[in-house]
This record gives structure tokens, C-alpha cells and sequence, in this order.
């Protein structure tokens, strides 16, 4: 760990026991808020090296273009449904999705007339920039980069890859009672976990899940996730909303084995359980409860239309047939190879799900018309 990296980590792990001393206490989702995005110093704000061999994970995009190019057929036809489409992405990572997907739409006569980027990172930012810079002017001028949420009426696709994952959670366990909230106290420097009551509106928020979990029962849920949707969507007035992620239907979420809860940290492609190290340092992440995802979105006037996984997702989009079995071993190698990161239940293939829902759109999403989508 160079010099830098670790001040950076002792200056953010400083000011949360600083807000801690402020405040008295503060819950695990604002540690996680500021572990992860805090300006200048949190896991996605300080221009560490996140993605690929060299960062701390993979994302199916990093794989290669099959990803995107699968996803390109699932939305031409929805983009080629409105005169002036937009195409918005949540965290476009390191612009390779964007860059992929818009040369792989553009063969199909079906690009956006916009392609808006909402990103909360700078630093990937300007990686995203770079990538988007090196394509053909009629690609790259379509793509714009947004300050905060939409602001104005569009029509077309909101998607997001691994957006659902990163937002702050609070941690909860079951009592007798009801339900305590995690929050984190500051002693002789360490921080200490301690269980206090959750005020009202998340109290609320959490019965409104309707859980039966035994006592001593420890997960997590996202406080206010329809409000953080309803600000990305509220906008789109035809089309289609989309995530793909890592995680569950709540019964599978919440399983008697799953007693601990889903966080999980990355770094240097290892995993672990404990988000109080490296603090800034490595990813801090929890599994996507896709029946609370697809309820908000529900809520909001969207009318859900797909859950399935990666792999029926990719397989039903004709993943197979990018295979190029005609080109030389070594390409045709790491193709056979990214097609099975995508697809096997021992990767990602199960571990990913895919949510859709659709707003004043009617036809098919396809990708969604295999025989294997699940309930929630």
C-alpha cells in the first residue's frame, strides 16, 4: 500500500469518527455512504484502480463486448418505438458498456438519440470520457453526462449494471419486540456496533416488508429506495426500466441460512465479511432484494415485466451466437471463455438476476421470453 493510498484511508476513517463524535452515533448506512462516496476520499471518489485484473472485482461488462452486445438486442426495439429515445445509465464504470452497446446499436440502425451517463464518481468520470472520446464522432456526441437526476421528460431506457448493490444500507437484526438498527460508536478509536431503535419512518419502511424472521435474525434493507427511484424515473415518460445485479427474491433473501445478512467487501478480487478495514479501500456491497426493488418500482406506476437470470437472460438474447467459430484459437478461446463467466451457475450466470419494468410500453422486452422467469 503506497503512502498515499493509506493517508487517504486514516484521513477518511478520521472524519467518520469525527462525524461519530459530532453526532454520538450514526448508523451503519451513513458509515457505508461515506466509506464508499465521501468527495475526495471514499472508495469511489479517491481515484483508486476499481475495475479489471489490476482493481478489486469484475463487472460483466470488463469482460468483453458480450455483455453489451446481448443487451443491444433487448433494447433496439424499444428505442427504435420513440422518434428521440434516450438511453440512461446508472455507473457506467469505466465507459465500456456505453462504448460497446452504442457500436453494437448502431449496427442495428437503433441508436439513442441521446445516451445520458449519471455518475457520482469524477475520477470515473473522466475514464468514461476518454473511452467515449475514442469513438466514431456520430457515436460519442450522442453521449452527455448529467450533474444530477433527470431533470426533463425523455422516452427510451434507464439501466442500470451493479448500481443496486452499492447503495447504503442499514443493518438490522430481530428481537422479541420488533427490529433494532445498527449504529456505529466510536471507542478508544475502534468502531463499535451497537443496537438502538429505528425512528419512525424507518420502522415503517422495514414492517412495510412484512417479514417473519426468528429471533436474532441480522440483514439489511435500502431506507428510501422508492425515493431514490422515483428520482431517476419520474422523468420517463415511455419505456423501459432495468437492472441487473447480484441477489434474490426475498424468500431466497431472506433464508433461514442467511441469518448473517449479504454484505460483502472486495478487494484485490478476494472477498471478505468486514467492512470496518481498509476503510475507503475496498468495495462494501449487499445482495439486491429484487422483491423490494420490484415492490418501489410497483409503487411508483411501473409495471414490472420480467425477473429472471443472467443466464436465461443472455442465453434468450442469442449469447451463443456472437461465438465466432471461424477466428483464430486465441480469440475464439477468450470468447468460449467470456460466454461462460456470463452463463455458468459457478460464476455469474445464477448469481445475477435481471429486472425489468415498463412505463406506457406495451410490447415484449426481449431476453424476458424464456420459459424460466421467476416470481417475486
Amino acid at each position: 500500500m503506497n503512502e498515499r493510498i493509506e493517508n487517504l484511508s486514516l484521513a477518511l476513517q478520521h472524519k467518520i469518527t469525527q462525524e461519530i463524535k459530532q453526532k454520538g452515533l450514526i448508523s451503519f448506512a451513513r458509515f457505508m455512504e461515506m466509506a464508499l462516496y465521501e468527495p475526495g476520499l471514499g472508495y469511489y471518489s479517491a481515484g483508486l484502480k476499481k475495475f479489471g485484473r489490476e482493481g478489486d472485482f469484475v463487472t460483466s461488462p470488463e469482460l468483453g463486448s458480450q455483455f453489451a452486445r446481448c443487451l443491444a438486442r433487448s433494447f433496439a426495439p424499444v428505442l427504435s418505438a420513440y422518434d428521440a429515445p434516450v438511453l440512461l445509465e446508472l455507473g457506467a464504470g469505466q465507459g465500456s458498456f456505453c462504448c460497446d452497446v452504442l457500436r453494437a446499436l448502431d449496427g442495428m440502425d437503433a441508436l439513442p438519440e441521446s445516451y445520458w451517463i449519471l455518475e457520482v464518481s469524477a475520477d470515473l468520470k473522466h475514464v468514461q470520457q476518454q473511452q467515449v472520446e475514442a469513438l466514431p464522432p456520430h457515436l460519442s456526441q450522442r453521449v452527455h453526462w448529467l450533474a444530477s437526476v433527470p431533470d426533463q421528460s425523455f422516452d427510451g431506457i434507464v439501466f442500470g449494471n451493479e448500481v443496486v448493490d452499492a447503495l447504503p444500507v442499514e443493518v438490522f437484526q430481530t428481537t422479541a419486540v420488533g427490529y433494532q438498527r445498527l449504529m456505529l460508536a466510536n471507542q478508544a478509536g475502534q468502531l463499535q456496533e451497537q443496537w438502538h431503535d429505528f425512528p419512525d419512518h424507518l420502522a415503517q419502511q422495514l414492517a412495510q416488508k412484512q417479514l417473519e424472521l426468528p429471533e436474532g435474525y441480522r440483514s439489511e434493507f435500502v431506507p428510501n429506495l422508492g425515493l431514490w427511484l422515483k428520482g431517476i424515473t419520474q422523468h420517463l415518460r415511455a419505456g423501459v426500466v432495468m437492472w441487473v445485479d447480484y441477489g434474490y427474491g426475498a424468500p431466497q433473501f431472506h433464508h433461514p441460512q442467511r441469518n448473517q445478512g449479504t454484505l460483502v467487501c472486495h478487494q484485490r478480487h478476494e472477498a471478505n465479511f468486514n467492512p470496518y478495514q481498509s476503510i475507503g479501500l475496498q468495495d462494501i456491497t449487499a445482495f439486491v432484494d429484487f422483491t423490494h426493488l420490484a415492490h418501489e418500482m410497483d409503487q411508483l406506476g411501473l409495471d414490472v415485466c420480467g425477473f429472471t437470470t443472467q443466464a436465461d437472460f443472455l442465453m434468450s438474447l442469442g449469447l451463443p451466437d456472437l461465438i465466432d467459430e471461424a477466428a483464430p484459437y486465441d480469440v475464439y478461446f477468450h470468447q468460449v471463455s467470456e460466454m461462460k463467466r456470463l452463463v455458468l451457475p459457478t460464476e455469474m450466470g445464477e448469481k445475477f438476476k435481471v429486472l425489468a419494468a415498463t412505463r406506457n410500453h406495451k410490447a415484449t422486452i426481449p431476453g424476458f421470453d424464456s420459459n424460466r422467469l421467476f416470481d417475486l
